[in-house]
């Protein structure tokens, strides 16, 4: 099965139903985590507070 199918998929579309989108929260949480981790591993924050403190 082809993922850029949009085609109907029953079984997919039962499982989600009851399970929920597994694909799509797994997705979600890995932007989530991706921009937690350029907001916390953004070291321009850090320089323009020094360069301001001098």
């Amino acid at each position: 099965m082809d993922a850029t199918n949009t085609g109907t998929a029953p079984i997919y579309d039962l499982l989600i139903t009851e399970r929920g989108d597994v694909i799509a929260d797994a997705a979600h949480a890995a932007e989530q985590t991706r921009l937690k981790a350029a907001d916390t591993l953004d070291f321009r924050l850090a320089d323009n507070a020094r360069d301001h403190a001098a």
